[in-house]
C-alpha cells in the first residue's frame, strides 16, 4: 500500500498559538494554562475545526447548487475545501489474497491515519465504488440488476481477521483500488526545555518524533571500545541509523570520544537500543577513517527519547486562515479547565459570531 499527500501541508505555529492563549488569559487575569493542559486541549480543538470545515463545505455546496453563493467574491465552497485539502491523501490499495494459487479476497486494511473516506475507485481511476451498508448486501445480490460487478463495484466497512479496520470490496475478483481520504491530523504539541533554577519554560522548536532521539542532545560518553589509535584532531564521523543522523567527535587531546550529538532524531528507538560506530567509518571532513581495535557503541537511555521528555514540538496542520478560530476554540476549553465560566462564554460567543458572519 503506497500513500501520497495531495497538497503541501500548511501549518499554524504551535508556539504562536500558545503564546496568544496565555496572553489573553493573562490580560483578562483568568489564570494560567500549563503546556500539558494546552497540548490536550489543542488536539480536540484541531479536530473540532476539521469537523466544522466539513459542515461548512456541505452547507455552502448546497447553497451553490441553488445559486445562492454568488456574493461577488471568490468561490466560497472552494475556499472552504482548501481547509479540508490540507488533510487530503491518496492510497493505492492491494487486496488480501488466500489459497493456492492465491486469489483476491476483496478485503484490505485501511490506512492507520484515516479519518474520513472521500472516494474509492478502481486502479485506473475511471470507476467509483459505491459505499453500501453490509446489511444490504444480501438484498443487492438477490437480483442481477443490483448485484455487484466489475462495472458496478461496491464496498462496505468491516474488520480483518486481525481486528484492523478494513473494507470489503465486491466482486472479490478486484485486486487493486485507489482510496482518497482525509487523514487524522497529527497531534499538536508545545515542547519546551525547563530551567531547573528558575522554573522557566523555553519553547523547543525541534520537530517532535515520539520514538526518535532528542534533536541536538549530546549523548553520554560512549563505551565498548578499547583503543582508537592516535592522530585525531577533533575529527567527526556521521552515522545514519534508523532514519536518524549522529555525529561522533574524537578529541585531539586523548584520542577518545568527546561528544556524540543527535543531528536528526530518527524513529523507532527504545531503551537499550545500541548505536554502533564501526571501525572504518568515513571521516566527515575527508580525513582518515575511524580506526581502533573495536567499534564504538552507545546504549540508548530513557531520557534520550523524545516521548519521555517535554522537548520537541509539532505545529497544527490546519489551514493558516483557521488561526483566530483555533485560539477561540482553545480558550473555550480553557474556561472549563480553569473553571472560569466567563472565559468559556466569551470564547463561545466569538465562535458563534464568526459562524453567523459566515452563514450570512
Amino acid at each position: 500500500m503506497t500513500t501520497t499527500i495531495k497538497k503541501e501541508i500548511m501549518a499554524i505555529n504551535v508556539n504562536k498559538v500558545y503564546k496568544s492563549v496565555l496572553s489573553i488569559l493573562n490580560k483578562e487575569q483568568r489564570g494560567f494554562m500549563t503546556p500539558d493542559e494546552f497540548n490536550k486541549i489543542a488536539v480536540q480543538a484541531q479536530l473540532n475545526l476539521l469537523d466544522l470545515a466539513f459542515v461548512e463545505y456541505n452547507k455552502m455546496s448546497n447553497l451553490d447548487t441553488v445559486g445562492r453563493t454568488n456574493l461577488g467574491y471568490a468561490d466560497m465552497p472552494s475556499k472552504i475545501k482548501e481547509k479540508i485539502d490540507v488533510f487530503y491523501k491518496t492510497s493505492n490499495l492491494t487486496m488480501q489474497t488466500s489459497g493456492n494459487p492465491a486469489v483476491s479476497t476483496g478485503i484490505v486494511a485501511l490506512p492507520s491515519d484515516i479519518y474520513k473516506i472521500i472516494e474509492l475507485t478502481n486502479s485506473t481511476r475511471t470507476l467509483p465504488f459505491e459505499l453500501v451498508d453490509k446489511h444490504d448486501l444480501a438484498y443487492l445480490q438477490s437480483s442481477p440488476l443490483t448485484a455487484p460487478s466489475t462495472d458496478y463495484p461496491i464496498y462496505y466497512k468491516t474488520t480483518t481477521s486481525a481486528g484492523a479496520t478494513s473494507i470489503q470490496v465486491k466482486p472479490t475478483s478486484i485486486a487493486n483500488a485507489v482510496l482518497d481520504y482525509i487523514k487524522v491530523p497529527v497531534d499538536p504539541r508545545f515542547g519546551f526545555t525547563l530551567n531547573a533554577t528558575y522554573g522557566t519554560q523555553t519553547y523547543d522548536s525541534n520537530v517532535y518524533s515520539a520514538t526518535g532521539l532528542v534533536t541536538g542532545k549530546t549523548l553520554a560518553t560512549t563505551t565498548g571500545y578499547t583503543t582508537l589509535g592516535s592522530g585525531y584532531n577533533d575529527d567527526t564521523y556521521l552515522l545514519d541509523f534508523k532514519g536518524g543522523t549522529f555525529r561522533l567527535t574524537i578529541a585531539n587531546s586523548n584520542n577518545l570520544p568527546s561528544s556524540l550529538v543527535v543531528v536528526t532524531p530518527g524513529t523507532g528507538f527504545a531503551v537499550g537500543d545500541t548505536i554502533t560506530f564501526p571501525t572504518g567509518l568515513a571521516n566527515e571532513g575527508g580525513g582518515s577513517t575511524l580506526s581502533g581495535n573495536s567499534n564504538i557503541v552507545y546504549t540508548v537511555t530513557a531520557d534520550d527519547i523524545f516521548e519521555n521528555t517535554t522537548q520537541g514540538s509539532t505545529d497544527f496542520e490546519l489551514h493558516p486562515s483557521e488561526e483566530p478560530m483555533l485560539i477561540m476554540q482553545i480558550l473555550a476549553f480553557a474556561g472549563v479547565i480553569i473553571k472560569d465560566r466567563e472565559i468559556t462564554q466569551l470564547a463561545s460567543q466569538s465562535i458563534q459570531s464568526n459562524a453567523n458572519i459566515k452563514q450570512q
